[in-house]
């Protein structure tokens, strides 16, 4: 949603920069950022999760709200700065705090759904800076997944003071939030350290993890106490077999534990499962077991085309990935669970509106960035072409870098999308699957 309608520009009343609220009407236990861009826009985001565009007037409207001035001296303030009536300023403000108070309260919201790009805004809509950034603080693991899209085994792994300049850098540029993955991320022994250091900057923090070491009670219950936001466990099927054939490891009873013990210490928990070959068949199963441990949400996404899973190997035909989903999703709704789909798509091949999953986009290099374990950034932990390195290079010169700007300009597209009446949804899908599958559009064949 756009509100960008409501008033002509003039000089903004919000500051620019990156601002964690808290307090006042931001009910107890939600993350609430205001990033101010230099023009006086404004994004409002709810546990990172939720975007809303403001246009500067509402941007001032929300920062003056969401600082615990009330309605009477919001309204003055409004008045004398735009020089409108009282019937005016009153009007416009009750549409935005409508909209305002809808999200506030939401208690649908929650942080995992911005990996899926649950927002509020149209998807072309430019940022001077991404809403979220991934630390790979490292590429071990404990598991070694047959179909991992983690390409580079090897690679120097930087310092805590490093990664916590890294995180400074990202905060001042814009960046609210920030997920710890990896390789494993728990491998890390600084990890609750940094944990603490994205919670005293004020960022929204997450971990991707396998869940092995989080069957650890206590370990869990200090990166809790550091700060952790949420938890994303991968969990690739109900079946012991085949999780740990999937995973390559026998880890399946010390993931489950993991889960367990997130849901016990009262963290916000999603699993992740991957749709293959190997774990279609177990789907519904998986679906069922998800619920009887407790969980709220799950996600899915299909094979990523990088790394081990390049060739597609594991991948399952586009027909049988459309049957596998809506297996899924009428599971799921059925036992209440909430259905997230991570893998963007071409819409000719695959379109989740059709399945009733919601639009997905690829977001790399615009919304997202990923920083490798020695500071170098890839657009997403998937696409290995580096963009400079966030230790040596200026913000901009990376989030600019002709990487990214080809990614977000979609340069990369071929002529059957570009006069695409679904691509400002669409997108596109995976510019890496397209390396893969060439475009076989039935629109563009069937009118060539």
């Amino acid at each position: 949603m756009n509100l960008k309608g409501f008033f002509a520009k003039r000089q903004p009343i919000a500051p620019a920069g990156l601002h964690h609220l808290a307090g006042g009407p931001v009910p107890a236990g939600k993350r609430v950022h205001l990033r101010v861009e230099q023009d006086g826009t404004g994004l409002l985001l709810i546990d990172a999760s939720r975007v809303l565009h403001l246009n500067p007037t509402a941007c001032d409207y929300a920062w003056l709200h969401l600082r615990g001035l009330g309605e009477a001296e919001l309204l003055k303030r409004i008045r004398k700065h735009y020089r409108v009536s009282r019937r005016q300023a009153a009007a416009d403000w009750a549409a935005i705090r409508e909209t305002l108070d809808a999200m506030l309260g939401d208690s649908e919201v929650c942080p995992i759904t911005f990996l899926g790009l649950d927002r509020i805004e149209p998807f072309q809509t430019p940022v001077s800076a991404p809403y979220r950034l991934d630390l790979a603080l490292t590429y071990r693991c404990n598991i070694d997944c047959a179909h991992c899209y983690n390409e580079r085994r090897e690679c120097p792994e930087l310092a805590t003071d490093d990664w916590r300049r890294i995180m400074q850098k990202a905060w001042d540029a814009g960046v609210p939030h920030v997920v710890f993955t990896g390789g494993e991320a728990t491998l890390r022994d600084d990890l609750r350290d940094l944990i603490a250091h994205a919670q005293a900057l004020g960022m929204v923090s997450g971990l991707l993890t396998n869940g092995v070491r989080l069957a650890d009670r206590d370990y869990l219950a200090g990166l809790l106490a550091a700060g952790l936001d949420y938890v994303q466990v991968t969990l690739e099927s109900a079946d012991p077999a085949v999780h740990n054939r999937m995973v390559g490891a026998d880890s399946f009873e010390q993931t489950v534990a993991g889960i367990r013990t997130c849901l016990e210490l009262g963290i916000y928990t999603i699993t992740n499962t991957t749709i293959t070959r190997d774990s279609a068949p177990t789907l519904e199963a998986t679906v069922r077991f998800i619920h009887s441990l407790g969980l709220k949400a799950l996600a899915v996404n299909s094979i990523i085309y990088s790394g081990k899973a390049a060739d597609g190997e594991f991948a399952l035909t586009d027909e049988d990935l459309k049957a596998a989903l809506v297996r899924v999703r009428e599971l799921a709704e059925h036992l209440d669970l909430r259905l997230i789909w991570y893998t963007p798509t071409r819409y000719c091949r695959l379109n989740p509106l059709e399945l009733e999953l919601g639009p997905k986009h690829c977001t790399a290099g615009r919304y997202n960035l990923c920083v490798e374990p020695d500071g170098a950034v890839i657009p997403c932990q998937s696409y290995y072409e580096r963009a400079g390195n966030l230790l040596t290079d200026p913000w901009e010169a990376v989030y600019n870098h002709p990487v990214m700007v080809r990614l977000r300009e979609r340069q990369w597209l071929p002529p059957e999308c570009t006069d695409c009446p679904e691509l400002p949804l669409c997108g596109g899908g995976c510019p890496l699957e397209l390396k893969d599958k060439p475009v076989a559009c039935p629109d563009a064949m069937s009118n060539g």
